[in-house]
């Protein structure tokens, strides 16, 4: 028999690195039906029964103000898993079971895993789960997802817990006076509304009723009888407790939560470590926080750019034209291979590809630093910090996440917009999130920056990453205050404890990061290399060209070069190049090299000839803030759900790019020349 298990829990809990622990990364990676939010699920191992664990998003409540919070819980209600696995930072506990009293009331079982007990122990504090058991009315277990700690005994726990189908008697978390009035308004709805959501547990469909929860009136005919009922019923509720009924009921809930911690916990002994809060007080100091950060940032940038460019980049480039295409084309030679093939395989595929892969070195050492840093708790301090920022340019500091993951790539970073509530921040950070170079630009930075820019290489690829900030920060207030008008939201972040990354974790992600990059320089740029070699080796009749400048690419890119001419590289190399860059950015560069192979001089030579460094800062401006490749076009479309947003998103971001790349090229040239 096949059985399914749910992992529900708050952002930054350790959900992910449980899962990975649970599953041995045995995963399927998909979208819920409808949306765009990543649907996880694998096997589980080590275990004698068939059990599918089902990563779903990180919520921090069942309430529904934003999509990963509507698709956990849909999921929960439509799809019944066998038992509910709620991973819970120890850490953080009261705030992390304000989810498990919700939990409590969907009638199915579930087990609570307390992670981050290394963290809990360390600070002298002891957590009794069965105190915790006793309150709650069901299982808890301690781990530490991140040391694998616990992982066999949670395994075991899942394989027998996952066949018991008896529903445990649910604690009183309310009052008796509010218990009662609930359990009162229940009998009234299955007396004379029956038919209303009666395949909802009936705590749960009580209390959002009650709640008047958006989702769940929206299911239900608008009947004036039940309205009534409703009413009627969060008056008493408002009169017992003395609050509004969102309120009181988030508040009985906290002090069901309060009292059972507080029976379950004993201090062992001091906390006498406070290195992390001293460290704290420096990284998140409202003064130094956002320094220190961009210090951090050009680290990054130097080490990865500049130290590893050096030692890589040269021996690479040697190995691939002195070593691969010279015994490539001996060996084709030698087996009577026609001319037109080995060109076509050396000055082609390996031209192409081969220029993308230069700089994979450079981009996994870039995706090692940021993983740590996203891994360690840092990034969750940077963005809470910066919540003060991008207020004030009609932003919250939740739209700093996607754009730190669309570093890595701007796919999952517009897919990340889906955690934020309000509507209009999302929309607004999905236009915005582009902005942020994602990894497949990186290598146009780096070959522009190493033929024009050879002693500060490291100052431009940074002044890129303040550029696209600078744009996001006045491009958000600008459409703030426009096409995006609105209220703003409210900011919660959960701020993880610091600690040591686990080099496992960082090595996955890192993998999964250069995995898609070696997939597409595999794919797209391989069989794009192709096409291009051909069209840029023959003329509109077919025949062999005696220069590139005759073949039938260069015909087509005259044509949309004058549009370029005002932003410096009005030629038809450079307009051929960011218009393949459409389909992958990282093609951009296999473009060039396949136009300007064979060229005499060399590679280096023949950029320098289509470029000047003015126009080629212009040119990588442009590339930044340019509409991303198609696969991060067609996830902004479904994000921004409508035509009108969509088509306005890509005339915005084209024509600033467009703007800034004509004034840095005209100014630039009469300064420089």
């Amino acid at each position: 028999m096949k059985y399914t298990v749910a992992l529900v829990g708050n952002p930054n809990s350790g959900k992910t690195t449980l899962f990975n622990s649970l599953t041995g990364s045995n995963l399927y990676v998909g979208n819920w039906p409808g949306v765009t939010v990543e649907k996880k699920e694998g096997d589980v191992k080590n275990t004698t029964e068939n059990i599918t664990l089902v990563d779903l998003p990180g919520i921090y409540s069942l309430a529904p103000y934003s999509m990963d919070e509507i698709v956990s819980r849909n999921y929960l209600l439509d799809d019944s898993p066998d038992l509910i696995v709620n991973i819970i930072d120890a850490s953080n506990i009261e705030r992390n079971l304000y989810l498990s009293t919700q939990l409590m009331e969907l009638d199915c079982p579930i087990i609570g895993v307390l992670n981050m007990m290394d963290v809990v122990e360390k600070k002298g504090i002891s957590l009794d789960t069965e105190s915790l058991e006793k309150s709650f009315g069901f299982p808890f277990i301690k781990i530490s997802a991140q040391r694998e700690t616990g992982i066999d005994e949670l395994i075991q726990m899942i394989t027998k817990n996952v066949k018991k189908k008896e529903k445990r008697q649910m604690p009183r978390i309310f009052p008796l006076e509010i218990t009662t009035v609930l359990q009162e308004f229940d009998a009234l709805i299955q007396k004379q509304h029956p038919d209303v959501l009666s395949n909802y547990p009936m705590a749960f469909r009580s209390v959002k009723l009650i709640e008047k929860d958006e989702e769940v009136l929206g299911k239900i005919s608008k009947s004036t009888d039940l309205l009534e009922d409703i009413n009627r019923t969060r008056k008493k509720i408002e009169t017992i407790s003395g609050h509004d009924v969102d309120s009181a009921i988030a508040d009985y809930r906290y002090r069901f939560i309060t009292k059972s911690v507080k029976n379950a916990t004993k201090i062992v002994r001091e906390n006498t470590d406070h290195f992390q809060e001293k460290l704290d007080k420096v990284l998140m100091n409202r003064f130094a926080a956002l320094p220190i950060f961009f210090l951090f940032m050009f680290i990054i940038y130097y080490v990865s750019i500049t130290l590893v460019g050096e030692l890589t980049v040269g021996g690479i480039t040697w190995f691939i034209n002195d070593i691969l295409i010279v015994n490539v084309t001996s060996v084709l030679g030698n087996l009577g291979a026609e001319q037109w093939l080995i060109a076509m395989i050396t000055d082609g595929v390996i031209t192409g590809v081969g220029a993308v892969l230069t700089f994979v070195p450079q981009l996994v050492v870039l995706f090692i630093f940021i993983s740590i840093l996203e891994d360690s708790g840092y990034m969750a301090r940077v963005a809470f910090m910066m919540d003060r920022v991008f207020r004030r340019f009609g932003l919250s500091g939740k739209s700093f996440i996607p754009m730190v993951v669309g570093l890595g790539c701007s796919v999952p970073g517009i897919m990340a917009t889906r955690t934020l509530e309000n509507e209009r921040e999302r929309k607004l950070t999905a236009v915005l999130t582009p902005f942020i170079s994602c990894g497949a630009k990186m290598p146009i930075y780096v070959l522009m920056a190493s033929v024009f820019f050879q002693t500060n290489q490291t100052l431009l690829v940074f002044s890129l990453y303040i550029t696209s900030l600078v744009v996001v920060f006045v491009s958000g207030f600008i459409l703030s205050k426009t096409w995006f008008k609105g209220a703003d939201s409210g900011y919660l972040l959960e701020i993880p404890p610091l600690r040591v990354p686990k080099l496992k974790n960082t090595f996955t992600q890192v993998w999964q990061r250069i995995k898609e990059f070696l997939v597409r320089a595999g794919t797209i740029i391989f069989a794009a290399s192709v096409v291009l070699w051909f069209l840029q080796s023959y003329t509109l009749g077919l025949q062999p060209v005696e220069s590139a400048d005759q073949s039938m690419l260069a015909s087509f890119g005259m044509i949309i070069a004058p549009i370029f001419v005002p932003l410096g590289f009005g030629n038809w190399v450079a307009s051929v190049a960011l218009l393949t860059g459409i389909a992958a950015k990282e093609m951009i560069i296999s473009t060039m090299s396949v136009l300007l192979s064979g060229t005499e001089g060399g590679f280096t030579m023949a950029l320098s000839q289509v470029f000047t460094p003015v126009s080629a800062y212009s040119f990588v401006i442009f590339v930044l803030l340019a509409s991303p490749c198609m696969a991060a076009i067609a996830t902004m479309k479904k994000e921004l759900g409508n035509w009108k947003d969509f088509i306005f998103a890509l005339a915005y971001q084209l024509g600033l790019a467009y703007f800034v790349a004509l004034i840095i090229y005209q100014v630039g040239s009469r300064i420089f020349g």
